[in-house]
């Protein structure tokens, strides 16, 4: 595979070449949350339904419906809550809804195309049993058409006209309000982490040189080499799992992830196998050598969040394998979410770019909606 490694060092090509305009799309990550954030101010009525959501009190169980950016939500909302959740919280990717869900229960969709059949066959279920409903959805959708039949609170989304996969804090953000007015979880602090985006984007744009800006550097150990990302913090594991799938959908990159601790389970046993460099084989071109790549170690990392996290280091440097690490400093746990997985979507546009993907791809995703839905 050839690499086109020099739109790297040039913004202006680099930018020519991002036909759907991914990059000024995750620029804005800290807009969309800030606007997400102050949808009580501009719509009255998701202002209404809120005050309405509070006043009933909190639930026993908070459940969240969804898949795919659905599933990063109810993964986020915990990561972010961590051991302040008052209730437990629990995902559920559908049809069907656990048996013993009922009346007392919060139910919560996070939907950025609101027409997966199987969400919407959860929430009617969960209409029959009366439960109290929370949808972030376009407004317009099957979704949100549901959520009104069963009179639950629709927060019509903010930006339902940007591609799907830049939707990702616009149902975010509505779901963490939802859960912190019925005080599932504290207080959000959603200008820090708009604030966190932006700094990513200040760090990873076009612009900055490779051996300074985070993404591209990622982007260069995903291309070279068998990647592994890695993650250390409940918040930086789903950035991790972030970057692999919009590795695969943007450039057709396979990457495998983990987290701390369960790296001594398996995954460090990467560093032994076939794929190791070799501490003692620095000159070592994979292009040359037969096309075989060696691996390389991504680790996202939240400050001070696991004291292994050196030993890792440590370990995959040892052996002589490539590692990018990229620390999340900020003080709250939402800003760490926004800054890592905002350099996560730069890194994998990034890997798009340079592998001549995309980073505007993903034909096949939609041709099996398309066959599924029929």
């Amino acid at each position: 595979m050839e690499l086109h490694e020099e739109l790297l060092s040039d913004a202006e090509a680099a930018e020519r070449a991002d036909h759907g305009g991914t990059l000024r799309l995750i620029a804005a990550t800290g807009a969309r949350i800030r606007r997400a954030a102050a949808l009580r101010e501009f719509d009255p009525q998701a202002d209404q339904a809120l005050r309405d959501l509070a006043a009933e009190g909190r639930p026993r169980v908070l459940i969240v419906l969804g898949y795919g950016t659905g599933a990063t939500v109810a993964r986020l909302l915990t990561s972010v809550a961590g051991a302040a959740a008052t209730v437990p919280i629990v995902p559920v990717p559908g049809p069907a809804l656990p048996g013993w869900v009922g009346p007392l229960d919060l139910v919560v969709v996070a939907s950025t195309a609101g027409r997966a059949p199987e969400i919407a066959a959860a929430l009617a279920e969960a209409g029959r049993r009366g439960c109290r409903v929370v949808a972030a959805a376009p407004p317009s959708s099957a979704i949100g058409s549901l959520c009104k039949q069963v009179r639950g609170t629709l927060i019509a989304m903010a930006d339902d006209v940007a591609p799907v996969w830049s939707r990702l804090w616009s149902v975010a953000v509505p779901t963490l309000i939802a859960a912190e007015l019925a005080g599932v979880i504290p207080p959000q602090n959603y200008d820090a982490a708009a604030s966190a985006a932006d700094e990513a984007a200040i760090r990873c744009r076009p612009s900055q040189e490779p051996f300074v800006n985070p993404a591209k550097q990622i982007a260069l150990r995903l291309a070279e080499s068998v990647p592994a990302v890695w993650a250390s913090g409940q918040v930086a594991a789903v950035a991790a799992e972030r970057l692999a799938d919009q590795s695969a959908l943007r450039a057709g990159v396979p990457v495998i992830h983990a987290a701390l601790p369960d790296l001594g389970r398996g995954q460090l046993g990467l560093v032994d196998g076939p794929f190791a460099a070799g501490a003692d084989d620095l000159f070592r071109d994979p292009f040359e050598d037969g096309g075989n790549k060696s691996a390389a170690v991504v680790l996202l990392a939240e400050d001070g969040a696991d004291p292994r996290l050196g030993v890792v280091e440590d370990l995959v440097r040892d052996r002589g394998i490539a590692l990018s690490t990229v620390t999340a400093e900020q003080s709250d746990p939402l800003a760490r979410a926004a800054y890592l997985i905002a350099v996560a979507d730069f890194a994998a546009s990034y890997l798009a770019l340079i592998t001549g993907i995309g980073p505007d791809q993903g034909h096949t995703i939609e041709e099996y909606r398309l066959r599924t839905a029929q």
